[in-house]
């Protein structure tokens, strides 16, 4: 009987060891296959050599956030700034208000970032729907594949992300909201076992027009002999766009193509008179890029091969009836067409190395070719002041029609991985340029985990931003004349961050930087030719924290001091730093009542902006914020809907004009309201 026994315990502990080591190897291949994933989606940002901040489209969406602008006023550090085209830039840290190309803009790894201005303000509009994940990365350290950002990146993912176990869900989605505004899309995924296609459509307008004025005539902007013909109104800045984006992945072989048909009304006007509520700019936008990833031993190869196509394409009443320009009146007012569609031709060839142990080495290239391929330039008559268009692309171009330019970027960099705790980036990038190179550029990032609890960051980064082609081939403008001879925008950046995680999903996360920026390009209505006049040093602190107050409640809040001084060449005058709102404090409370309702409040504030030294108007006022949402998510039928109301209290919020235009800054949208229904498949 006891050998019986003791067989038995020795059978049953045979099993349980069998069924432990089982189990183990269980999870050991489940956190394999997370952490695989969290490496590739970024979400164990608290282990990236950046200072990186992650948004889910499933939190932003039960707070009404319906596109991809208003997701990034969440994100600590960003302000936002727009000019009278209403050309609107994620201003980084306070970074050159009045300059474009400071960020980076990439969806699913795809630079997407205008030639023109080198913005992005036609896919701001984007649909949070569309969206699966927004990560965003502040400093001067994010490069991707040779993609150098200057003050910071963004990169948005959409549902064509698909990992086992974390698959995207079709959808249709309709909307509709204040301004007349409609929108409506779909997600659709098809999937096989070595194939798999993505496709997104979304089309959506509006007519917004908003209370402005008065325009800059009043200041001079078209001369002493106009400021008499100065209006206010109503400007428009009505939206009329839509985009479809494909996806396809064979194995190893991945196409992404995007087509995006923006028009929107011509804001503020392009010359800074109140245009027309007809008068329009049009930023089309296509794009396709063919990769190739393989991975061979201790190698990881990525290749990939692209070309975009811009275009800038402007119809608009450039002068009041009886403007006088250059001694000609124009009795009905002057017009004109400005079209320049721009290629750009890229190749980039990456080689990630796993062979040396604690060791990662990353090397490659990125060529790109650049060229504007047709321009078109119409204007009222000059010499008689006649309403009928004369075609002056090539006695009076309104931009360079043989713009080109090459570039050519090398990078190096290594992952060390010191011991289990300290794990250390380093590298350079070169960059060669057919106008200024900007030469060599170092980083080095330091990662130290003490414990799971404690997490510190050292960054020390340097990087450039090229001039932008309306700063370097723009002609015959009044408001704006270009330069080749522009160096790039130099910067070299100081971070330390701080993470202390409570739980799995309750953290926060301190950081303070310090950003030296060389020839900075201004330009002025005095003086509108772009130069590098300017050196701006500016400091400052973020503070992010996300988790609970109770156990069925999101909380997320951050806040941001920025401080600093610039210095205009030729003056050595050194100030305050101008254009810059010196805190900034958002947030974000999502109450759950269930597993269907939820409750969503979002607060923004935003502090007074000092105006420039030569600027005697006063400050630009702070504005707070309130919106809520109300989320109903019915799981049997898969359908959602959600009503929110942005600026509850009706807050006047202006963007900051430069000196001599609009003299009350640019008015913003006030309270607004939106209808959101969608189902899932």
């Amino acid at each position: 009987m006891k050998y019986r026994i003791n067989l038995f315990l020795v059978l049953c502990m045979g099993a349980l060891h069998l069924q432990a080591d089982n189990l183990l190897s269980s999870i050991s291949t489940d956190m394999k296959h997370f952490n695989t994933i969290a490496t590739q989606t970024k979400q164990n940002e608290h282990y990236q050599p950046y200072i990186i901040s992650t948004f889910k489209s499933k939190e932003l969406e039960k707070l009404g956030v319906s596109n991809l602008k208003e997701a990034l006023m969440l994100v600590p550090g960003i302000d936002m700034a727009t000019d009278n085209t209403n050309n609107q830039i994620p201003i980084f840290r306070g970074s050159n208000p009045f300059a474009y190309g400071q960020s980076k803009l990439l969806i699913d790894g795809v630079l997407v970032n205008n030639l023109f201005f080198d913005a992005y303000s036609e896919y701001l509009s984007m649909p949070i729907d569309m969206i699966k994940r927004i990560e965003v990365i502040r400093g001067s350290g994010s490069k991707v594949d040779g993609i150098n950002a200057y003050a910071g990146s963004i990169n948005v993912v959409t549902y064509a992300e698909d990992f086992k176990g974390f698959e995207s869900n079709d959808k249709l989605v309709f909307k509709y909201g204040s301004y007349d505004y409609k929108m409506g899309g779909f997600v659709k995924n098809f999937k096989t076992e070595n194939f798999k296609t993505h496709i997104d459509f979304y089309y959506q307008k509006d007519d917004k027009k908003i209370s402005s004025g008065p325009d800059g005539l009043s200041q001079g902007s078209l001369g002493a002999a106009n400021t008499g013909l100065s209006q206010s109104g109503e400007a428009p800045l009505w939206l009329d766009e839509y985009s479809l984006g494909v996806n396809l992945l064979y194995k190893g072989i991945s196409l992404k193509a995007r087509v995006l048909q923006h028009k929107q009304g011509s804001a503020y006007g392009i010359n800074l008179a109140l245009p027309q509520a007809s008068d329009r700019v049009k930023l089309p936008s296509y794009y396709a890029e063919l990769g190739y990833a393989k991975k061979i031993n201790d190698f990881n190869i990525d290749i990939k091969a692209g070309v975009k196509y811009d275009t800038y394409d402007s119809k608009a009443k450039l002068g009041p009836d009886d403007v006088n320009l250059s001694g000609v009146v124009f009795p009905d007012g002057a017009y004109g067409e400005h079209y320049a569609k721009q290629r750009v031709l890229y190749q980039s060839s990456y080689l990630k190395y796993n062979g040396f142990k604690k060791h990662q080495i990353a090397f490659g290239y990125r060529v790109t070719q650049e060229k504007t391929i047709e321009m078109i330039s119409k204007l009222s008559n000059r010499a008689t002041g006649d309403v009928a268009l004369v075609d002056y692309t090539y006695t009076l171009p309104f931009f360079d029609k043989d713009a080109h330019r090459s570039v050519f970027a090398f990078s190096l960099e290594d992952a060390y991985d010191v011991n289990d705790k300290l794990s250390i980036l380093y590298g350079v990038n070169y960059e060669q340029n057919s106008y200024k190179d900007a030469g060599l550029e170092p980083r080095i990032s330091f990662v130290y985990r003490k414990d799971y609890k404690n997490i510190f960051k050292a960054i020390y980064s340097t990087s450039h931003r090229n001039p932008s082609w309306q700063e370097m081939f723009t002609k015959n403008n009044r408001a704006r004349v270009g330069s080749t001879d522009l160096e790039p925008e130099k910067v070299a950046s100081y971070e330390m961050a701080y993470i202390r995680n409570f739980s799995n999903d309750t953290y926060l996360q301190s950081s303070v930087f310090y950003l030296v920026n060389k020839n900075q390009i201004y330009n002025s209505a005095a003086d509108p030719v772009y130069k590098n006049t300017a050196k701006t040093d500016i400091y400052g602190i973020e503070l992010e924290y996300k988790g609970h107050i109770l156990a069925n409640d999101e909380l997320y809040a951050n806040y941001t001091y920025i401080d600093g001084s610039y210095t205009i060449d030729g003056t050595n005058a050194t100030n305050n730093i101008p254009n810059v709102s010196h805190h900034l404090a958002k947030g974000y409370y999502i109450y759950n009542f269930n597993c269907a309702l939820s409750l969503g409040t979002t607060l923004k504030y935003v502090s007074s902006k000092e105006r420039m030294n030569t600027d005697l108007r006063p400050k630009v006022k702070p504005y707070t914020t309130l919106d809520t949402a109300l989320n109903y998510e019915n799981s049997h039928y898969n359908y959602t809907v959600n009503v929110s109301v942005k600026n509850i209290f009706n807050a006047d919020v202006r963007y900051l004009s430069p000196q001599n235009t609009y003299v009350d800054d640019y008015a913003q949208e006030r309270r607004t309201f939106l209808i959101t229904l969608k189902k899932n498949f």
